[in-house]
């Protein structure tokens, strides 16, 4: 039996906390599960998962079974973790080179492909991902039934929602594949200049190419506030290419206001955790969701 020699933190995922595992053995990634998420849940999109990714010779995070056939525990404070061995490889920040970028969407693309080989429907752990709709709301519910502090609104911030909310509300995209529905670049690993693997699962839905590449491009080719078109056409080079028509030349025709969608909704999430109060964001300082959110709403264009 391998015995642990050693336990760090790993990565700063925003829904569970990854810590990496040294053994007399092996590396392995161990990760306590968001306690909102639905175990049923996400066994049946990682079966689902790992029955395409065997398919079709695609690297994939293989979750470890227990002594119970399961692939998640329960440990004696109700926490739920998962286990899977290590994948070498490495985690990228933007700016990349026009090479990466190229790389980046042809590893969207695989992705992509193998997702739509899924034997039965995924089921949906965050069922309002990417819905512009709910997260409107809530927003106007918290300004609505929140007494907030005028020192803690952004005028800007709100002008920005206001000028852009029903243009981006009329969007209408096919919602019909399964998606990975959270394709940013902390997910994607990389060695010799490809990509090995997606990493991050629990998003996996049915829902919209696009919106799933054009995440993957804002997480890529936003930089320092501003979006780089050079930067976001070599990525959507490297996805056509392998793509093969997955997503319809209608829907292509989308992608600039899709990638103002997902700015925008990332950007009103981030406001509305702000002036909220929940803080359902991790991130290094109070300050930095208010931060965020000006970034984003300042790349719409």
């Amino acid at each position: 039996m391998s015995k642990a020699l050693s336990v760090k933190p790993l990565g700063e995922g925003h829904i569970n906390d990854s810590y990496l595992v040294e053994t007399t053995s092996n590396w392995y990634v161990s990760q306590k599960i968001r306690s909102a998420m639905d175990i049923e849940i996400l066994e049946h999109n990682y079966a689902l998962f790992a029955e395409a990714c065997e398919k079709a010779d695609y690297l994939h995070p293989e979750w470890i079974r227990n002594s119970d056939g399961r692939y998640i525990s329960t440990d004696a404070n109700g926490d739920h973790w998962r286990t899977y061995p290590y994948i070498c490889g490495d985690i990228l920040e933007p700016p990349l080179s026009q090479k990466l970028l190229y790389a980046t969407g042809q590893g969207l693309a695989r992705l992509h492909a193998v997702l739509q080989t899924f034997s039965d429907k995924p089921w949906a752990v965050y069922p309002m991902l990417h819905d512009l709709k709910y997260y409107y709301k809530e927003y106007i519910n918290v300004l609505v039934g929140g007494d907030i502090p005028d020192s803690e609104r952004d005028p800007y911030i709100e002008d920005k929602i206001n000028t852009w909310v029903d243009k981006l509300l009329d969007i209408e995209l096919d919602r019909t594949a399964v998606i990975h529905g959270d394709a940013k670049l902390g997910n994607i690993l990389f060695k010799n200049g490809q990509v090995l693997t997606f990493l991050d699962l629990d998003t996996i839905m049915q829902g919209s190419l696009l919106e799933d590449l054009a995440d993957c491009i804002r997480s890529c080719c936003l930089v320092n506030g501003h979006m780089d078109h050079l930067a976001s056409k070599y990525l959507l080079e490297g996805y056509l290419s392998r793509s093969f028509g997955l997503i319809s030349n209608e829907d292509m025709r989308k992608l600039p206001d899709v990638i103002n969608k997902i700015c925008f909704e990332l950007g009103l999430r981030y406001y509305t955790d702000h002036i909220s109060g929940k803080n359902k964001f991790k991130v290094a300082a109070p300050e930095d969701r208010l931060k965020k959110a000006r970034m984003l709403m300042d790349a719409l264009d």
